[in-house]
């Protein structure tokens, strides 16, 4: 064969592989570009409420809203990652799933709510229980929120990421802009903030009210709301431990700080959260590839990732260090300078979340949500430990530093389960091709 038809013959094969990693790399791109687009809404969103209500409204508002937040996942009962794992099934009927998905939103929905009600009438300190009123309004909110996460799991689960990434940015859309909008017209007060919550995630559902296909009524060939319920046990169980976890700085400052404190710390929440978008965003791609026949990661793969993750965060949360008290200041105003502190403290333990957040989507694709749980109460053991002993040196500070140490005994652990079970994996392949042999 002469060079020339050597040439020729090598360009089919060239253009597929091109065209197959570009249909790869896309869906990635795409959804960390919606992540990103998403982080974006959030941070203006806690810009508008800083700014509109102040530190002071800002802390009432946290407090009010706090256990709604707390049970937004947890209330779920692991229904996200069942259905998730249903619709990466070709074989299933996505129509009837989605009804299902939407029996089951009903039913998590009313339960959430009924919690919240009950935790914000004991569980607010003495001098914050004139919130509850506040708090019961923002509970409403729950029905909303969850009906979308667990209907748009379908579309995530089954791959429509383009679907995914538009319901996605509706949702994160719908509060800052319903916020700005109220604020250019009326004045805005703690009250008003609360029910255009309440309105937002009524909004979110929207798209899943147009189609030629109701969710709502139709014949129920998918899993009835009981073997849903059954199933996502261990991933409600796994969520309720990473709950723990994730919320308990949230918690501490309720019970621990001022008013005004907590109005800070809530406020450099969403300023950090950037640091968790890239490995976070990785971590719906790697559930659906554990979710597959075969999508085990080997330890290669898993090297790759976490340096990539390690080394990209650590670059990311240097800058955001060397940043953000001039933004600080200058987006949120003089009187946010003292949250700058929280910011510089936030910065490393978002860093570290995003990894965890995106290592332990893996294991519960891979179908097992329980083997992270004692890791997280560990970790959250740990970081309540660390808080004790640094409470009488550094005050507040100390729950930040506890929740840093708590993340990164948490990383360590999730990372040892991967590469166990890419461990696993690649031993299962020797040991098939010896007896192949």
């Amino acid at each position: 064969m002469s060079s020339a038809e050597e040439t020729v013959s090598t360009v089919p094969k060239s253009a597929y592989e091109v065209a197959s990693l570009l249909s790869r790399a896309t869906p990635l791109l795409t959804t960390v570009g919606v992540s990103f687009g998403i982080v974006a809404l959030q941070l203006a969103q806690g810009i508008l409420l800083a700014r509109l209500l102040g530190p002071q409204g800002r802390g009432e508002y946290a407090a009010a809203a706090l256990y709604s937040q707390m049970m937004l996942y947890v209330g779920l009962f692991g229904g996200i990652e069942v259905i998730c794992r249903y619709a990466a099934d070709e074989n299933v009927d996505r129509v009837s799933l989605r009804r299902s998905a939407f029996r089951l939103a009903v039913i998590t929905g009313v339960m959430s709510t009924l919690a919240v009600v009950v935790c914000n009438a004991f569980g607010l300190p003495v001098e914050k229980r004139y919130l509850v009123p506040l708090s019961l309004v923002c509970a409403l909110s729950l029905f909303g929120q969850q009906m979308t996460l667990m209907l748009s799991a379908v579309d995530r689960g089954a791959g429509d990421f383009a679907r995914y990434n538009r319901i996605r940015l509706l949702a994160a859309a719908a509060f800052p802009v319903l916020l700005f909008l109220w604020a250019m017209l009326f004045p805005t007060t703690l009250v008003s903030t609360c029910w255009l919550l309440v309105v937002a995630s009524g909004i979110s559902v929207i798209p899943f009210c147009f189609g030629r296909v109701s969710v709502v009524s139709g014949p129920q060939v998918g899993p009835s709301t009981p073997q849903l319920l059954r199933e996502g046990r261990p991933y409600a169980v796994s969520m309720l431990a990473t709950d723990l976890l994730e919320r308990l700085d949230l918690l501490l400052m309720l019970w621990l700080t001022p008013i005004i404190k907590q109005g800070y710390y809530n406020a450099m929440i969403p300023v950090a959260y950037p640091l968790t978008v890239i490995p976070n965003t990785l971590g719906l791609f790697l559930f659906n590839a554990g979710a597959k026949q075969g999508g085990r990661l080997t330890v290669k793969r898993v090297h790759h990732i976490l340096a990539s993750s390690i080394g990209i965060q650590t670059l990311t949360t240097v800058a955001f260090m060397l940043l953000v008290e001039p933004v600080v200041t200058f987006v949120y105003g003089e009187e946010f300078r003292p949250a700058v502190i929280f910011a510089m403290w936030l910065a490393p333990v978002a860093a570290i979340k995003g990894i965890v957040q995106g290592l332990e989507s893996y294991v519960k694709g891979r179908g097992r949500p329980l083997a992270t749980i004692r890791i997280r109460i560990v970790s959250a053991i740990v970081m309540l430990l660390v808080i004790t002993a640094l409470y009488p040196l550094t005050g507040v500070l100390s729950v930040i530093q506890g929740s840093l140490v708590g993340q990164a005994v948490c990383l360590l652990g999730l990372a040892a389960i991967v590469y166990n079970d890419a461990s696993g994996n690649e031993s299962q392949e020797v040991g098939a091709e010896t007896g192949e042999s």
